[in-house]
């Protein structure tokens, strides 16, 4: 029991230096009821991982796991992110049913499907919904619980829905692969979205600009071999896409 008290507060830890980027010693020891001493062995615990690094009085989040928000994204590789986007939707047969989750990327392919028609796009993403709700397409938005960070809706609600769903294809971002047999995702729950989604549609592909080979997120959402495909720019570096190129498909936009 004491085991599992631990690290469900280093779980909880770790999700506030990801949103924060830093936390106190004395803060967190008031808000769990615990030590400073205890506090100082969790973030030990979270250096030893990988996830944060000690600092006076404290520690702050690895650069890697800090999750910006989409707005911040959107500014980031905005080019390659087009590119992907119209590589993204050639994939996309007519009259058909698309998944969309959160993500700049995906706000990108949202932006170029809100150039065509019929189709049926079902999203967990505000800003997603937004940029397609003059669109002459159908949209639906999964509800659930609302992260700040990312404008997606994640949780009981979203997952019920996917169970509903069987989509013609899927596109998943991802905040990196570095590391990992996989994409993966900073926030758990959205991990645990995205890989629900891999059952609900025919096809799934993860877009991701060249820049996610170099970093990772916390929480992988699958192997290569359980997506249909990776969808990135001509920048990624040739040995990883060929070693991806090994499992799934790679598209080079």
């Amino acid at each position: 029991m004491k085991r599992s008290l631990s690290a469900d507060r280093r779980n909880q830890i770790a999700k506030i230096l990801m949103q924060e980027g830093s936390i106190k010693v004395g803060e967190l020891a008031k808000r769990f009821g615990v030590t400073t001493e205890t506090i100082r062995k969790d973030i030990i615990y979270l250096d030893n991982e990988g996830i944060a690094e000690k600092s006076f009085g404290g520690a702050v989040a690895k650069t890697e796991f800090i999750e910006r928000s989409i707005d911040d994204k959107e500014s980031v590789n905005a080019e390659e992110k087009k590119r992907i986007a119209q590589k993204a939707v050639t994939l996309i047969p007519p009259n058909g049913a698309v998944i969309l989750d959160a993500g700049s990327t995906n706000a990108a392919i949202a932006k170029e499907i809100a150039l065509m028609k019929d189709l049926t796009v079902f999203t967990n993403s505000l800003t997603i919904a937004q940029l397609l709700s003059t669109s002459d397409n159908e949209v639906y938005v999964m509800g659930g619980k609302l992260r700040s960070s990312s404008k997606a809706t994640v949780g009981g609600w979203a997952d019920h829905a996917l169970e509903t769903i069987r989509a013609d294809v899927a596109f998943l971002g991802s905040d990196g692969f570095n590391g990992l047999n996989g994409p993966s995702a900073v926030s758990y729950s959205e991990a645990d979205f995205k890989k629900r989604v891999t059952s609900a549609a025919k096809k799934v592909y993860t877009v991701a600009d060249s820049s996610k080979f170099t970093t990772t997120g916390l929480f992988a959402y699958g192997n290569w071999e359980d997506v249909s495909g990776l969808i990135t720019d001509s920048g990624a570096p040739e040995n990883m896409v060929h070693a991806i190129g090994e499992e799934t498909e790679v598209i080079v936009a």
